[in-house]
C-alpha cells in the first residue's frame, strides 16, 4: 500500500523551507529524500534498509550517484562521497559529505538538530553540519543508488557570487564552530572563489567532470537493467516515507520519471509525501493526478 499526498503551497518559499514543511507532513521514522528530475536506481531503499536494520544507531544513510546530462543513459560521472562515519566527518571539513538526493534519515534526529533552515544552495550541508556537532552518525553505502541530472543549469547555479557568497558565510560557520582551522577556511575560500566566480558556466561543467569517477561500461549495463516501471506491491513490513519537493519550472517528464523509479523499487515506501512549491503548471498537474491513480489502483489490488 502506497499513500501519495501532495501539499500546495500557495507561493514559491524556497527549497529549504519546502522541506522542513514536506518531512512535518511524513507520517513514518524514516524518510528517504528525491528530487523531482532523478531517478532512484530499483534496490536503493532496500539496501539502504538493510543498513539501518543492521546498525541501528544510525541517523543518516547515503549512496554514491551518477551523473547525467538529459539523456538518461549518457552517463558523465560519478561522485563518490565517504563510506564511515569518522571519513564523513573529516571530509566535511573540505566539501559536503552526503549526496542529499540519496539520503534516507531518521526524521526526529533531523528535526533534534533544527531540520532543514533556508540557506542558499546549502541547506542540505548547513543540516549534516549540524547533526554530526550534535552527535548523531552518518554512513554512506558503496552503491549507486541515484542516477542525478546535471548540465548546463547545474553548472550555472552552482557559480556566481549570490552562490559564492552563500558557501563562504557556510565556510566561516565552520570556522566560528572550531570545525575547521583558519588555514582550511582560507584554503576553502580561495576554491570556491576560483571555481564559482572567476570561471564560467563552460568551464565550470569541466571541472564537475574533472573531479568524478568514470563510467565504465559494465557499470552502465548493470544500472540500465530491471529500471522499466512495473509497480509491483511489496510487501515487506518496513515503514518509511519519501519525501520529494516540485515547483512549476520543473520538467513533466523528468517529474514522471522520478515518482516511477520510486514506485518500482524492490521495497516500496508507505508514503510518498510531495510539496508542491507555489502553483504548478497542467503539465505537473497531470503527473500527479497520474501517479495517485497509479497508487489507488495498488492499494486497492
Amino acid at each position: 500500500m502506497i499513500d501519495f499526498r501532495v501539499i500546495y503551497l500557495p507561493q514559491n518559499v524556497g527549497h529549504g523551507e519546502a522541506r522542513r514543511l514536506c518531512l512535518n507532513e511524513c507520517r513514518y521514522p524514516l524518510v528517504a529524500l528525491m528530487d523531482a528530475d532523478d531517478i532512484s536506481c530499483f534496490y536503493r531503499f532496500e539496501k539502504q534498509l538493510e543498513v539501518f536494520d543492521a546498525k541501528p544507531y544510525l541517523s543518516v544513510v547515503g549512496g554514491q550517484i551518477i551523473e547525467f546530462d538529459n539523456d538518461s543513459k549518457q552517463y558523465t560521472g560519478i561522485r563518490h562521497v565517504p563510506l564511515n562515519h569518522s571519513e564523513i566527518k573529516k571530509y566535511m571539513k573540505k566539501r559536503c559529505p552526503m549526496n542529499q538526493v540519496s539520503v534516507m534519515f531518521k526524521v526526529n534526529d533531523v528535526i533534534d538538530a533544527g531540520g532543514y533552515i533556508d540557506w542558499y544552495c546549502e541547506e542540505d550541508y548547513y543540516l549534516w553540519i549540524r547533526m554530526i556537532e550534535k552527535g548523531f552518525l552518518f554512513e554512506n553505502i558503496p552503491d549507486i543508488t541515484v542516477k542525478v541530472r546535471t548540465g548546463e543549469a547545474m553548472s550555472s547555479r552552482r557559480g556566481g557570487w549570490k552562490y559564492f557568497s552563500s558557501e563562504m558565510r557556510l565556510q566561516k560557520y565552520m570556522l566560528e564552530e572550531k570545525i575547521i582551522s583558519k588555514i582550511r577556511y582560507i584554503f576553502n575560500v580561495l576554491i570556491r572563489f576560483f571555481g564559482e566566480v572567476l570561471v564560467g558556466t563552460s568551464l565550470r561543467k569541466k571541472l564537475f567532470r574533472f573531479m568524478r569517477k568514470s563510467v565504465s561500461k559494465d557499470l552502465v549495463t548493470n544500472l540500465d537493467s530491471n529500471m522499466a516501471p512495473t509497480y509491483k506491491k511489496n510487501s515487506h513490513s518496513e515503514s518509511f516515507s519519501v519525501s520529494m519537493c516540485v515547483y512549476k519550472g520543473d520538467n513533466p517528464e523528468w517529474f514522471d520519471l522520478a515518482l516511477s523509479s520510486i514506485i518500482n523499487q524492490s521495497i516500496q515506501p508507505r508514503e510518498i509525501v510531495v510539496v508542491a512549491d507555489g502553483p504548478l503548471t497542467d503539465s505537473l498537474e497531470a503527473v500527479v493526478k497520474k501517479y495517485k491513480d497509479i497508487c489507488v489502483s495498488l492499494n486497492v489490488e
